[in-house]
């Protein structure tokens, strides 16, 4: 091979490997090849169409659903909330319940399949595609009066005559308060062992350890678990 048609080769070789360009290379536009501009075409529809979002609005504000609401002691009773659509949120359901039942509105819980059900969601955000869904109710505390406790009477100190001294205080026993406080004393006494026994006979019955068990159960969002540490908890009462 001569010397001409290595070279040749070689420079074969070079041009068809890519160029490699530094870092700092600034290239001049007017070196560019002429190009016809590019135009875009038009679209169709300059806005996008809603008109399917607003027909599945309509027909979700349509359709109506029936709450079936069960308490979950099962002693108490079934309400049904009808009327009720599927952009209905979880707080409408409960307002409804609360009138026809006479609860307090704060103390009602409603559960989804064993799930705790937010106030501002709705039925369809929830999964609700039926007619017809089924809520368990909990009441929060069991819906009764919380106790008071009883007040006790503050006495006043009592200023006892001096021992020496001609000056002498006559003191009116009937405004003496000695006796008025300890008939305070005695009656807070008697209430107190009137509270405790009424805790007594709380703790004896049912209605206590169920509503510890839906508390448990909504805390921990799991029943099963909820129902076994309630359990824990009453044998370990009942062997103090």
């Amino acid at each position: 091979m001569s010397e001409i048609s290595f070279a040749k080769s070689f420079l074969a070789s070079l041009d068809k490997r890519a160029i490699k360009l530094p870092a700092d290379h600034v290239s001049d536009a007017k070196k560019y090849p002429a190009q016809s501009p590019f135009t875009l075409p038009r679209q169709t529809h300059p806005f996008p169409r809603k008109g399917a979002t607003s027909t599945a609005s309509q027909q979700a504000k349509q359709k109506t659903v029936t709450a079936t609401l069960k308490p979950m002691r099962g002693s108490g009773e079934t309400i049904t909330v009808a009327d009720l659509t599927l952009t209905s949120t979880i707080h409408d359901v409960k307002t409804s319940y609360a009138q026809q039942s006479g609860q307090p509105q704060d103390k009602i819980k409603l559960l989804l399949n064993k799930k705790p059900a937010a106030d501002l969601k709705t039925l369809q955000e929830l999964g609700v595609e039926g007619e017809t869904v089924e809520l368990s109710v909990m009441i929060i505390g069991g819906g009764g009066s919380a106790a008071t406790t009883p007040a006790v009477e503050k006495s006043e100190p009592v200023m006892s005559a001096p021992l020496g001294g001609d000056d002498k205080m006559d003191v009116d026993s009937s405004q003496t308060p000695a006796p008025a406080s300890e008939k305070a004393q005695a009656e807070a006494d008697g209430k107190a062992d009137a509270q405790a026994g009424t805790v007594a006979e709380m703790l004896k019955g049912e209605e206590f350890w169920a509503d510890l068990k839906g508390f448990l159960a909504q805390r921990l969002r799991d029943e099963g678990e909820g129902e076994k540490l309630a359990k824990v908890f009453r044998e370990a009462y009942g062997k103090r």
